[in-house]
């Protein structure tokens, strides 16, 4: 019951009621009363009456605030997600035993807390959200096996290691002519200080190696067009690396027709000798596609393990409490139409993470040197 029909009843017996309209009410039993509607906390009945509002409409009864934004999520992600299918999830099922959680009032923080705890069924390295103040919440992580040093191992250098853009590249020579090249990330916020020409004097410096290392174990992404400005080095024709597919009805099974990714070569050089890629379970989201870019090239081997397979280009969706989600917005495939999202995509030779290094030796290094010599 709403306190506005106990006013209506109230009304209704000082004007409408001739017997009760012949005695005028106590004006403080009225005040009383009057004052009793801005008490919060009083309830009749299950409901609880808090300040009367002079706008409430009983036939019109609004969404909560925080169940509204749950559905302006769910929507988006019904949308435009495309792995619903592929991973098996039933997301109508899903809206059904979470919506709920959304009743009623909810903080910022505690909005966030509960739509990750949904968000993470989707088992989705690319699904983000951002908290009003621009810290992210943990939606989903799993454990991976390292399979790279936290840094170059000085016992295969000649003299040592070279670093640029603070340290995102370090490089050097390593015996028997082979130059051996780190790249820890494509963001694009580490290559700030460094220009085009750096990279082609990267190259040109090591053109007459022997054979090369491109090591991108600890690389968990970033740009993709600073990646294949590296890749464009190993070949010398278009190349195409894979295809992406975004959804384009309401069917989690309606898509796009799918769009091709080519690695363009670059223009001012080309390294034509054996190279050795070497990857691993960090790499993933652009570091993947720099792995596919680099597998399209055909002196190039992959050496290590397999890679985390996670590939989104997320899109942002604003909410107006200040939360902000990255929704995956295509389906990313090899360029023989595989799909590789949570399966990677595998090395030619292998080496078990496990068996990768010790506190001396980098064994995939080590495979990568004996296969650049052969």
């Amino acid at each position: 019951m709403k306190w506005p029909y106990l006013i209506l009843s109230l009304a209704c017996c000082l004007f409408l009621s001739p017997a009760i309209a012949q005695e005028p009410i106590d004006p403080e039993i009225l005040d009383s009363f009057l004052n009793a509607l801005d008490e919060p906390g009083d309830s009749i009945g299950s409901e609880s009456a808090g300040p009367f509002d002079e706008n409430w409409d009983p036939l019109q009864e609004e969404t909560p605030a925080a169940l509204g934004l749950f559905d302006q999520v769910w929507e988006e992600f019904d949308r435009t997600y495309p792995y619903f299918d592929y991973k098996g999830i039933d997301w109508n099922d899903l809206k059904e035993s979470h919506r709920s959680d959304f009743a009623g009032d909810l903080a910022p923080d505690e909005f966030v807390d509960k739509l990750a705890i949904l968000l993470r069924e989707l088992r989705d390295f690319h699904v983000s959200i951002r908290k009003p103040d621009g810290g992210f919440a943990e939606v989903y992580n799993r454990q991976i096996e390292r399979n790279y040093t936290s840094d170059p191992r000085n016992r295969y250098s000649v003299s040592g290691y070279e670093t640029m853009g603070d340290g995102v590249i370090r490089h050097g020579w390593l015996a028997d002519e082979i130059a051996y090249i780190r790249i820890d990330t494509f963001a694009r916020e580490a290559y700030a200080p460094l220009r085009e020409s750096d990279i082609d004097k990267l190259f040109t410096q090591y053109g007459n190696a022997r054979g090369m290392i491109i090591d991108i174990r600890p690389n968990n992404g970033g740009d993709e067009t600073i990646a294949a400005g590296i890749a464009g080095w190993f070949t010398d024709k278009p190349l195409t690396y894979g295809y992406t597919a975004r959804r384009n009805g309401p069917g989690h099974d309606e898509f796009e027709p799918p769009q091709k990714k080519v690695l363009e070569p670059h223009e001012g050089g080309r390294y034509a000798g054996p190279v050795a890629c070497l990857i691993g379970e960090r790499c993933m989201s652009s570091a993947e596609w720099f792995t596919l870019m680099m597998k399209a090239c055909p002196q190039v081997t992959l050496i290590g393990s397999a890679t985390r397979g996670s590939s989104g280009n997320p899109a942002e969706l604003r909410l107006p409490n200040g939360v902000v989600c990255g929704i995956p917005s295509w389906m990313a495939f090899t360029s023989e139409m595989k799909p590789f999202e949570d399966v990677g995509l595998p090395p030619e030779i292998t080496i078990p993470a496990e068996e990768s290094f010790d506190a001396e030796h980098d064994f995939v290094v080590e495979r990568a040197i004996r296969e650049l010599l052969n």
